[in-house]
């Protein structure tokens, strides 16, 4: 004796399934997760004979409308059960069929929107991005919240922002501490990083660390006092280049004059001078090297411009994101 399964496909009556379901049904009322009521035995013996008269195979819906009939009869309470668990499996199923076609369109890029401006669904990583947040979507919709927002949500009576990060929680809106890390260097899982020794580094570094942290979380990232930021690395790449220009002009012995200085600390105006007293041993009188000044301030104006363009080059020609956000928010104030 066969049955007829949803998708048309004639199997064996096995009637082991009917006392399982039932005894599904039974442990949810009685909070039993070992005992089998003896009346699932009967009404599976039941459902087999009438099965058995019938000249047409019953389908899966037929036999679970006769368990309905029956449980009403033996169990009132555990027919309720029977008849919830038999609705969330419809629904299940309906989501099932709705989710499939939903990630084969992100996939196969079939419905791009490029609903967020820094990412690209058509290309390989947008569309695993999004195929990902069509399964993470669901799964927030299903087991993190309450009934009641999941329906408003839907019903559009409330809108969940991010919902495809919500089982995971929100990271949005960081501001990486830049300071510590130029100053200090810092670590990513390939090496370590040295603290910058320039502007040019410095601003080649802020655009690695952006690019870093946007794969470690989810939402923007952004910079909030970059111009203070720098200010010690400018003054490297000025007394750098100020040390070459006393080699080139000939205006002194550079080794002498940068004994036992921080360059990071020393202030770039013109006649700086330091005593002893601030442990600085034999800083150059700048007034007295002129062209080593000038050569150093347009060389560090060049460097400064050169290391800027750079970073927003970089910075707007990001790729390699995992489908996450990278907003620059702020770069100066």
């Amino acid at each position: 004796m066969d049955i007829i399964k949803r998708t048309g496909e004639k199997v064996p009556f096995d009637k082991q399934k009917i006392v399982i379901a039932i005894t599904k049904a039974y442990n949810e009322i009685h909070n039993d997760d070992i005992t089998t009521p003896k009346y699932a035995y009967d009404i599976a013996d039941e459902i087999q004979y009438l099965a058995a008269q019938e000249a047409e195979p019953f389908t899966v819906e037929d036999i679970q409308d006769l368990v309905e009939d029956f449980l009403t009869i033996y169990d009132h309470q555990v027919s309720k059960a029977y008849i919830r668990y038999r609705y969330k499996r419809g629904v299940m199923r309906n989501c099932s069929n709705e989710f499939v076609r939903s990630i084969s369109e992100k996939l196969m890029a079939k419905d791009v929107q490029n609903s967020n401006a820094n990412v690209d669904e058509f290309s390989f990583g947008g569309r695993i991005g999004e195929a990902s947040n069509e399964m993470t979507k669901q799964y927030a919709l299903d087991f993190c919240m309450s009934d009641m927002a999941r329906n408003n949500h839907l019903n559009n009576e409330i809108y969940i922002h991010d919902l495809s990060a919500y089982a995971v929680g929100m990271h949005n809106c960081l501001s990486i501490p830049f300071d510590k890390l130029l100053a200090e260097g810092f670590n990513t899982r390939q090496t370590d990083v040295r603290p910058a020794n320039s502007i040019n580094t410095a601003f080649q570094l802020v655009a690695v660390i952006f690019q870093l942290q946007s794969l470690m979380q989810f939402g923007g990232v952004s910079a909030t006092h970059l111009d203070w930021t720098m200010v010690p690395y400018v003054r490297k790449s000025f007394w750098k280049h100020f040390k070459d220009g006393l080699k080139w002009f000939d205006e002194g012995n550079e080794a002498h004059y940068f004994s036992n200085v921080d360059i990071a600390k020393m202030p770039i105006e013109p006649y700086y001078h330091a005593s002893v007293d601030n442990n600085v041993v034999g800083l150059v009188h700048t007034a007295a090297c002129t062209k080593a000044y000038k050569y150093a301030m347009d060389m560090t104006e060049h460097e400064l411009e050169q290391a800027v363009e750079g970073m927003f080059h970089n910075l707007n020609t990001l790729q390699s994101r995992s489908g996450n956000q990278l907003n620059i928010e702020r770069l100066a104030g």
